[in-house]
């Protein structure tokens, strides 16, 4: 059976690139709500598309790469993926023909993750941007722990 226990997880990620409009929309959708809900106006249809708008707000802030104890969490959009570091084969920086740098994993059995971790001058691309030296330690940080996992 699988272990209950809280564990916490640590971000090795900066925040995605549009982070600080994501936190603009849940405070004014947050703020929105409360209002609607202190009012009595429970049944506004207003409350739907804010409801949509707030949980899509908080999924892409929470986009990153996090680590709790020997498990890798990918966070994209509303969902994850969790991968046991022992289960690794290495990590590598990969160009794509858009012109950024991404992260990818590969696993044992040959299988190659794209983390969503990556260098891009895109504004607007949906990779949680990082600078390249950054993206660099990031990979040693991971091999190292996954040695140490192993």
């Amino acid at each position: 059976m699988p272990s209950v226990a809280v564990r916490r997880s640590k971000r090795l990620t900066p925040l995605p690139a549009l982070g600080p409009l994501y936190l603009v929309i849940l405070v004014i959708c947050g703020a929105l709500a409360v209002e609607a809900f202190a009012d009595g106006r429970y049944a506004d249809p207003m409350l739907i598309p804010l409801a949509v708008l707030l949980v899509a707000a908080y999924g892409g802030l929470r986009q990153g790469v996090y680590l709790a104890g020997d498990q890798l969490i990918l966070r994209f959009g509303l969902g994850r993926t969790v991968v046991g570091l022992n289960g690794v084969r290495e990590f590598t920086i990969r160009p794509q023909p858009s012109g950024k740098r991404l992260l990818f994993l590969e696993l044992l059995d040959g299988t190659q993750v794209p983390m969503g971790v990556g260098v891009s001058r895109n504004l607007f691309s949906p990779v949680v941007r990082m600078p390249f030296e950054k993206l660099v330690a990031l990979v040693e940080l991971l091999d190292t722990r996954r040695r140490q996992a192993g």
